[in-house]
């Protein structure tokens, strides 16, 4: 048996909940190949430096830093499709040339086999739209459904309907499966060791990830309190400081996971994946900040915000110092101890 899992390089997100798929594959000594490019490549590399590593297509998605976000996707959609057909041709040589029985596909609609189990990992079988865009939705839906029909399975990583994935995934008709949230992370129940240390991870496509980490530097400089920015640039683990707040470029899983935990506050992008690293740590004080015009990552945050889980707070008007007077009142985010639906999922998948 050997496995293709093969990554989307769209922010560290899609790649840090690989993690726990690709350990559960190596728990049953599978075979294991491991497909992606960029800083998603490089991460997992550094994650598991004794697998086997193809480089497939780069997406290439940039985010404008001014502008329509979703006229900029549509104005991509024409060179991601080019990539996804130029996927799909490397996929079908490497069935081949590595004898491949197996696809695993986080978010990589080029990325599966005709005549082999092919899963996509994705929460996103709707996609959102607001405003002037909605006209555009049954159109980028229905491409949507196709892209996905071309898979054996599809699941989705959370633990049933109902969840906080519930407006991508309810009244679908895309036969899917939920495996459960995925986070590199274990579950903790300890409080923080440092109460007053402030722990800002910063990620996802330019030009916001720059923005984001300006903003974020200079409103933690005035705090004039303990600070560390974790910056999601895997290409060096540089360590400096800047302004009495430390800037890390990366950090591997285990001492990003401890850092996290003794942290008193995280301050972060909504962005799912991220979510599910909160949500396994249970993390009691965070302040999130959405990509200015994603429209998914301003829908987790308002769910979360009207919950009361976690401060939200706009790119254009974040103010650390008032949003930390705003923690007392939520309730933080609760570790969720339920069986492991990915491993059952596994277990059928890999027959």
């Amino acid at each position: 048996m050997h496995v293709l899992v093969a990554v989307l390089n769209w922010g560290l997100g899609h790649a840090t909940r690989s993690i726990p798929v690709i350990n559960q594959l190596l728990q049953r000594q599978v075979n294991v190949t491991v497909g992606s490019d960029g800083a998603a490549l490089h991460l997992l590399k550094q994650e598991f430096p004794h697998l086997r590593f193809v480089e497939l297509p780069a997406y290439k998605v940039t985010y404008p830093a001014h502008g329509s976000l979703m006229f900029n996707m549509i104005v991509q959609l024409p060179h991601l499709r080019k990539i996804i057909q130029q996927e799909q041709t490397q996929v079908q040589h490497l069935i081949n040339q590595l004898q491949i029985t197996h696809i695993i596909s986080d978010n990589r609609y080029g990325c599966y086999g005709a005549s082999i189990p092919s899963v996509i990992i994705t929460h996103q079988l709707r996609l959102l739209f607001s405003g002037v865009w909605n006209i555009a939705a049954a159109v980028m839906n229905a491409s949507l459904r196709m892209a996905l029909n071309k898979f054996t399975n599809v699941w989705v990583p959370d633990f049933a309907p109902t969840g906080i994935t519930q407006p991508f995934t309810g009244n679908v008709k895309t036969p899917h499966r939920f495996i459960g949230m995925l986070s590199r992370f274990s579950p903790v129940t300890s409080n923080p060791l440092n109460d007053t240390l402030i722990l800002g991870l910063v990620s996802g496509p330019e030009n916001q990830r720059t923005l984001f980490e300006q903003n974020l530097l200079a409103q933690l400089t005035r705090l004039n309190q303990p600070a560390v920015i974790v910056r999601g640039l895997t290409h060096t683990e540089e360590v400096r400081v800047q302004n009495g707040v430390e800037l890390i470029n990366h950090l591997p899983s285990q001492d990003l996971e401890e850092l996290v935990i003794n942290a008193s506050v995280v301050i972060a992008r909504s962005g799912y994946s991220t979510i599910m690293d909160l949500y396994c740590l249970g993390k009691r004080n965070v302040i999130l900040v959405p990509t200015p015009g994603q429209t998914e990552q301003e829908y987790l945050a308002r769910f979360l915000k009207e919950k009361k889980i976690a401060v939200v707070q706009n790119q254009e008007q974040m103010n650390i110092e008032e949003a930390l007077q705003m923690l007392p009142a939520c309730t933080g985010f609760s570790a969720n101890k339920k069986k492991n639906l990915l491993k059952e999922a596994l277990d059928e998948f890999l027959i």
